[in-house]
């Protein structure tokens, strides 16, 4: 009898073991569903969050690049010689070829025209859309603060990525002098 005893005990004691080892229950899997879901669902928003900023910030760079790259232009064609000075104009210089650069917002070309100058009405990017950089316009203003000395001014309106969506214009300033009277000693 004795032997018996013990391994009804031992039996028993499985058995109230054996009850509390058996799993999850169908309401606790649901729930930790649940929280999984939502926690992958705000993983996924955050990317779609970073996504969209990293594309804002591509849009302002890609701004900024255009707007320093039209300023550095001036100073290119005065250094190479094929505008001087005076022709660095929103009009037409007497004894001119050249046009000068509008001061409407214009799109922004791909490539320049016949007169091999960016920002000019003969870019083809102003009457063909397929090369013109996507929902960017530009305005050139410059203005002669002295014989020697003239104030460019660089306006971009664009929309991130050609989107729709219209951010702020983006202003560049710049100051051209003639080049023989410049700020340094050789």
């Amino acid at each position: 009898m004795e032997t018996n005893t013990p391994s009804r005990c031992s039996h028993t004691s499985n058995r109230q073991l054996g009850r509390h080892e058996n799993g999850f229950s169908l309401l606790e899997m649901v729930v930790a569903m649940f929280i999984l879901t939502v926690g992958l669902l705000g993983v996924a928003s955050a990317i779609g969050y970073a996504l969209m900023a990293s594309n804002s910030g591509r849009g302002l760079t890609n701004a900024k690049l255009l707007v320093v790259s039209s300023l550095e232009q001036m100073e290119t064609l005065r250094n190479s010689g094929q505008l001087n000075f005076a022709e660095i104009s929103n009009a037409q210089v007497v004894g001119s070829s050249f046009a000068g650069f509008p001061a409407e917002f214009l799109p922004v070309s791909t490539v320049p025209g016949a007169d091999f100058v960016y920002g000019t009405l003969d870019d083809p990017g102003r009457t063909d859309p397929a090369l013109a950089v996507n929902g960017v316009t530009r305005q050139i203003l410059i203005t002669s603060l002295s014989p020697t000395l003239k104030r460019i001014q660089v306006t971009l309106q664009y929309s991130p990525n050609g989107g729709t969506t219209q951010q702020p214009p983006l202003v560049g300033v710049s100051y051209l002098n003639d080049d023989e009277h410049g700020n340094y000693v050789p």
